[in-house]
């Protein structure tokens, strides 16, 4: 009697090689999706281990960690065995739905790709998967983490229309050489699901060339998904790739005691560009245009004890004319009368990056799962890409400054406080930048220290008024740097930090994995403008008490929920976010490639935040747009950004790529996310004023802008 999984068999060995080979390819991006979030010792299961390629990879990464790869095909578990050899690492055969480790034995499961087989070979039926969620909760210990990175529904409509081109490929013959259309169609009469054979309606096509196709929102996703695994076609029809909606799956953890860490849709750029842009588009019955699929999910959560929180939520929100923690203030510009208005913290804020070498490797030590309520609070326009999470973060260790006291004296209290005491070997001078000085006058004083090798993990003393604070562990900075451009991490200040250790220490960071950024030769270098002369173009206003025209504080009332929903605290923030306009902003770094050098477009801007700190005003940056908040999608934002790219700075673009993931600017003040985008310019019109510098010229000048430092520092790693 064959078991459900042997419909997975490959057959030769030569199969299986191949079979992975195209698995294998997507590696990087796991191992720097998962790395970041796995404590640093411990014993890791990597469920559904295939090939043990990802496997093996991250026992070389993690050397603290045992790795354990678990797969029910005995014929893989053989193959990996004979490949992969370390002492931090075996091969087990087993079904992950099973009970296959004791309780809280566990430091760490990964679910990549794998869970979508359970519910697949085993008739699309939750249960199996469901029991699998179970066992594996239950053999992590507190503290423990789970991530799985599979497919998710879609987000949007039910029922979408679905264009796919007729003319590249035939119109009836064997499955490799049919048009997307064809092949679709072929999809349509052999794929049934856990909903069913898919009901499809033919509707009219505008474009030559292409057929559209009436059909739920959720089987186009599992059409254009695999459209390209035609050489084991007949194989990937055995499968289901959906199963959870994000919302399922982030209730699925919850209800098993998981604090949420990290929910986001990824879009992988190279399957993005190669598989979906100019072959597949997707609409809506209105015919507006959708975006294209997730490639992937991320979630992971972190076992906590039942007396903890796993989500803080914004219960409430008033806006507030005279805020009490925050300050507003306002500004006149001399030179055109604007009218600048500026949200104030009342302390400084210091980021302490403690890092130490151990083996060949760096490690910086960091706060994870910090309450962040801020990055929730209510927007009235939707997240760019379906990020949510219970507002627990991983970020420096930062402090306010208390009246009078030596940022010197603040960092070593941030040591003391946070580690519980380092041997300090060394401390750089200060680096200063503002977060996001367009609204916000916060500029961060950060400190890098060398420390003697730490160990372990420290829960803080809590200071908060949350249940608790997380802890203070060590990350390898390699792996927290891709972490954060693949959008597996989000918080810009820590990414920073990290950014300017590797770059004055000379470390290496690896290949890039995000978007590859195919830049057009010009025949001719920008004009080189000169840099921008210092000056002071600001005068404050009086506080005449007349309400603020584009930003808003709000105080927000949070409340942290346990896994059965009880309230275990609540508490108020103040937070600033605009009036009329989203919590959304898209950077966009202009980049022509001439005579084999890079050259950056950046922008000389005046305000008042850069005034208040240097007694000038001036500050380069690059243009970042507050997006409207019916901009509901990466492709709108990038249309939005690109016309108010050429009709502001008289810049024509070839295209833009995704320069890595989203990021918070500032989590303790602002709900703002950025997305970076960098341009790659057709033709720089007479009337542009951006300043042009070769990609090394710039990363030289004396740079406080956070936008501009991580467009930048993100740029270098992505040339290379």
């Amino acid at each position: 009697m064959k078991r459900p999984y042997d419909l997975q068999d490959r057959g030769r060995e030569a199969d299986y090689a191949a079979y992975f080979a195209g698995m294998d390819s997507s590696m990087l991006q796991k191992i720097a999706l998962t790395t970041a979030h796995f404590p640093p010792a411990g014993t890791i299961a990597d469920m559904g281990s295939g090939s043990g390629r990802g496997t093996f990879d991250l026992a070389s990464m993690a050397t603290g960690l045992t790795l354990v790869g678990v797969d029910i095909d005995p014929k893989t578990i053989e193959l990996a065995r004979r490949t992969y050899a370390r002492d931090n690492l075996r091969f087990v055969e087993g079904d992950i739905a099973g009970a296959l480790f004791d309780a809280g034995s566990l430091d760490g499961v990964l679910d990549s790709s794998v869970l979508h087989h359970v519910t697949s070979f085993n008739g699309f039926s939750r249960e199996a998967l469901e029991r699998a969620l179970d066992h594996q909760v239950a053999a992590l210990r507190d503290g423990g983490v789970l991530v799985i990175r599979d497919f998710v529904v879609p987000r949007g409509p039910e029922r979408v229309w679905l264009e796919l081109r007729t003319d590249d490929g035939d119109a009836e013959g064997p499955v490799p050489g049919l048009s997307t259309a064809a092949l679709f169609e072929r999809f349509i009469e052999t794929f049934v699901g856990s909903l069913g054979r898919p009901s499809i309606a033919r509707r009219e096509t505008p474009r030559d060339g292409a057929r559209r196709f009436d059909v739920t929102h959720r089987i186009a996703a599992e059409f254009v998904l695999r459209k390209d695994y035609r050489d084991h076609w007949d194989a990937e029809l055995r499968e289901e790739y959906t199963y959870y909606s994000q919302a399922e799956f982030e209730q699925a953890l919850r209800a098993r005691g998981l604090r949420i860490v990290t929910s986001v849709e990824l879009h992988n750029p190279w399957i993005v560009e190669h598989r979906f842009t100019d072959k597949i588009a997707l609409f809506d019955h209105d015919g507006a245009e959708l975006p294209t699929p997730p490639t992937n999910y991320l979630i992971v959560g972190e076992k906590v004890p039942a007396s903890r929180g796993v989500r803080l939520v914004e219960r409430g929100r008033t806006s507030l004319a005279r805020p009490e923690f925050l300050r507003l203030r306002r500004y006149r510009d001399r030179d055109d009368g604007h009218v600048f208005e500026l949200a104030c913290r009342p302390n400084r804020t210091v980021d302490v990056l403690p890092y130490f070498r151990d083996g060949g490797r760096t490690f910086v030590v960091c706060k994870r799962g910090f309450p962040r309520p801020v990055v929730l609070a209510a927007s009235d326009a939707p997240d760019l890409l379906g990020q949510t999470g219970a507002g627990y973060l991983t970020e420096p260790l930062s402090v306010i400054t208390g009246d009078g006291e030596a940022p010197r004296d603040a960092v070593m209290r941030a040591l003391d406080e946070r580690a519980g005491g380092v041997d300090v070997l060394g401390i750089d001078e200060p680096w200063r930048y503002y977060t996001s000085p367009g609204g916000l006058d916060e500029r961060v004083e950060a400190f890098l220290v060398e420390i003697a090798p730490w160990r372990g993990e420290r829960e803080i003393d809590n200071y908060t008024p949350f249940v608790d604070a997380g802890v203070v562990t060590y990350v390898d900075a390699t792996q927290l740097l891709r972490a954060c451009h693949v959008g597996g991490m989000f918080d810009a200040r820590l990414e920073l930090n990290v950014s300017r250790l590797c770059r004055l220490r000379g470390l290496a960071r690896g290949p890039w994995i995000g978007a590859e950024l195919e830049l057009v030769e010009h025949a001719a270098s920008p004009r080189a403008l000169e840099l921008p002369t210092p000056r002071a173009r600001f005068e404050p206003l009086p506080d005449d008490g007349a309400p603020t025209a584009f930003l808003e504080v709000c105080r927000g009332e949070f409340v942290e929920l346990a896994a059965d929903e009880r309230a275990l605290a609540t508490a108020t923030f103040e937070y600033v976010r605009p009036r009329a306009l989203s919590h959304n902003t898209l950077t966009m770094l202009p980049v022509v490639r001439a005579g084999g050098v890079l050259w950056v477009g950046l922008e000389a801007r005046d305000l008042p935040a850069v005034q208040l700190d240097t007694g000038s005003s001036t500050l380069l940056t690059l243009p970042a747009l507050r997006l409207p908040r019916d901009v509901g999608s990466l492709d709108a934002a990038v249309a939005h950004g690109l016309a108010r790219l050429e009709a502001e700075h008289d810049l024509r673009a070839r295209r833009a790529y995704a320069l890595g993931g989203r990021y918070y600017p500032s989590t303790g003040v602002t709900p703002e996310v950025a997305y970076p985008y960098v341009v790659d310019v057709a033709e720089v019109g007479p009337r542009c004023a951006l300043v042009f510098r070769p990609l090394d010229e710039a990363l030289a000048l004396p740079l406080s802008d956070a936008h501009l430092l991580t467009a930048l520092f993100r740029l270098s790693h992505a040339m290379g």
